[in-house]
């Protein structure tokens, strides 16, 4: 409700006279009593049933009915009563029992008059001298005589309260109320329970942050001791892995020195069996070349040498036997004719006989160079074929120790997924108990304030009634009146007071439990961001174990190709241990029911 409106209605109330203000506070009483909820038809109902008990007719347009429905349809968020209460603070007027007094002037004589219009059934009595209407109160003879009047009531009246209060005086001092030593020993046991429950929760407090205290100490413990087995287990598995390395290293490097020396060797012993036998074909040749040239050389100089003797002896004779010489001469050059016709003819099949030694020489020559140039093209091609062979073997037990960690990794990442969800669940479970443990506790709270204020107002109405008493011991005996109605009061104001301690509760509990939505949305937007985060961290992770592992591959297989072995029996001593538990150690990593490596058929 706004001021502007709030000012309106304190001015409007304003114009009624008590008894109306009276009325309407007596209609929302009655309600409130009854529980029924503020509507239209039930203020009017009410409203009509208050005016047969004094006497007093109404018509359906009454104004302080209809400023009633007005103020009910203004805010229709907060209660009735309530907004009667606070326009009747705003107008400055208090409620008593015995009427509607205000600390301020009101214009309710105004109102009257205004409304007279409206009061139709009333009756009009004529104002005659006998009448009270024709009494002047202004009269000094009137005001001395109420004076009087009064001065002789409250005479009276003190002297019967002052009576009463004696023997009620001395009643309560004979008196011993049971009700109120009930009282006292339910609040004894009350606050003996309430210290027993605070004992015993700060006790369960302390026993589950121990438990809490204790449980990460046994969860730390557990995470170094895991951490601390998987580091020496990795470090032995690196430690065998160096080892390997380092003895396959030296392994290597002796056969390559081994193999080297070999080659060179074999190089060297081919050039010098080459060079050797090249040597000996040449010097037989020239050997052979030369003897020819020195037989042809000595066989012309044996040729000349006859001939010219026989020549000589033939001149020298010739003179005798001239005809005996010329068919000796005759016979002679028939027979060195064909003599040297004989020396060229085997000259002849001599050359043909080296020649063919030649050819000979050549092939035999010519097959030695091919077959050594067939051998190393078979050694070179059957050494491609072992590295490949070697490679794929490898490759293919990579493959195996790959498949089986990514399986253990996907083993894994499900274990964790499953301890996540598990984590979850417990979670959300600790989430509603601590939901309900704090709903439970703010209900205690909020019964443990509202009994202590009750406590409070009984101590005040007991200290009020007592002083009350003793300041009113040198009146009248008639005090039971006002102080039924000062007890009246302060019932209703216990009664506006709960409402407001109700309202305040209901409040709180609200603001509990959007403290609590709130709590439980930033949680949830916390698990949220942390699973995120996580999987972020566990695909960086995938990625670098991607590339390292491809790195690794890449440098393998440079590794593999610079330290395949060359000769058959060192490969097939490397491709035996490469399939061997030993040089796997996928079962060292993964554990003890990871089945031998599978091959694959490509």
């Amino acid at each position: 409700m706004t001021p502007e409106e709030l000012a309106h209605f304190a001015s409007d109330v304003r114009l009624f006279s008590p008894e109306d203000i009276d009325r309407l506070h007596r209609v929302l009483f009655r309600l409130q009593e009854a529980a029924i909820s503020f509507t239209p038809s039930a203020l009017q109902r009410e409203y009509n049933a208050i005016f047969p008990e004094g006497h007093v007719s109404t018509q359906y347009d009454d104004a302080c009915l209809q400023w009633l429905l007005d103020l009910l349809e203004t805010d229709p968020d907060i209660p009735l009563n309530e907004k009667f209460l606070d326009v009747l603070q705003e107008a400055n007027i208090v409620l008593t029992t015995d009427g509607t007094s205000t600390d301020a002037a009101t214009d309710y004589e105004e109102g009257r008059n205004s409304r007279v219009g409206s009061y139709i059934s009333m009756p009009v009595r004529p104002a005659t001298p006998d009448s009270i209407d024709s009494i002047n109160e202004d009269d000094p003879l009137w005001q001395q005589a109420v004076a009087l009047d009064n001065r002789k009531l409250a005479s009276q009246a003190l002297e019967q309260w002052r009576h009463k209060l004696q023997l009620q005086r001395a009643a309560y001092l004979e008196y011993e109320d049971p009700a109120m030593n009930a009282v006292a020993d339910s609040l004894y046991l009350r606050n003996l329970a309430r210290k027993v429950l605070s004992h015993w929760r700060n006790t369960v407090v302390e026993i589950r942050q121990l438990d809490n205290v204790a449980d990460g100490f046994r969860m730390r413990r557990d995470a170094a001791s895991s951490l601390k087995n998987w580091t020496l287990a990795t470090r032995e598995m690196l430690f065998v892995k160096i080892r390997d390395e380092r003895v396959l290293r030296k392994t290597l490097g002796k056969w390559q020195e081994r193999t080297a020396n070999l080659r060179e060797m074999e190089v060297a012993a081919a050039d010098v069996r080459d060079r050797q036998a090249l040597e000996n074909a040449l010097m037989k040749m020239v050997a052979k070349r030369s003897q020819i040239r020195q037989a042809e050389t000595q066989a012309v100089l044996v040729y000349q040498g006859n001939l010219s003797r026989k020549m000589l002896q033939t001149w020298l004779v010739q003179l005798d036997h001239i005809r005996l010489n010329e068919r000796r001469a005759e016979a002679a050059a028939d027979y060195f004719a064909s003599k040297h016709t004989l020396q060229k003819w085997r000259e002849k099949a001599r050359l043909r006989i080296e020649e063919k030694k030649a050819i000979e020489a050549r092939k035999h020559i010519l097959s030695f160079t091919y077959f050594h140039k067939w051998r190393a093209a078979t050694k070179k091609s059957k050494e491609v074929k072992y590295s490949e062979s070697y490679k794929i073997m490898r490759r293919k037990v990579k493959m195996n120790i790959a498949r089986t960690a990514l399986n253990v990794w996907r083993e894994k990442a499900t274990q964790m997924r499953q301890m996540n969800v598990t984590a979850q669940e417990f979670r959300a479970r600790k989430d509603v108990e601590n939901a309900r443990r704090t709903a439970h506790g703010a209900i205690i709270i909020m019964y443990n304030k509202t009994e202590q204020m009750q406590e409070a107002n009984v101590r005040a109405d007991g200290l009020f009634r007592k002083n009350l008493i003793e300041r009113l011991e040198i009146f009248g005996s008639n005090w039971l009146v006002p102080t039924r109605q000062i007890l009246e009061n302060q019932r209703k104001a216990d009664e506006y007071r709960s409402t407001r301690t109700a309202s305040y509760a209901v409040q709180m509990l609200r603001n509990w439990r959007n403290a609590a939505f709130r709590t439980k949305r930033l949680e949830e937007d916390a698990d949220v961001l942390f699973h995120r985060n996580e999987k972020k961290r566990a695909l960086g992770f995938l990625q670098a174990w991607r590339q390292a592992s491809t790195r690794s591959r890449r440098e393998e297989a440079v590794r593999e190709a610079s330290l395949v072995p060359a000769t058959p029996a060192a490969r097939r001593s490397q491709l035996l241990a490469s399939t061997t538990p030993a040089y796997t150690p996928a079962i060292g990593l993964f554990g003890k029911d990871i089945g031998a490596v599978e091959e694959e058929e490509e």
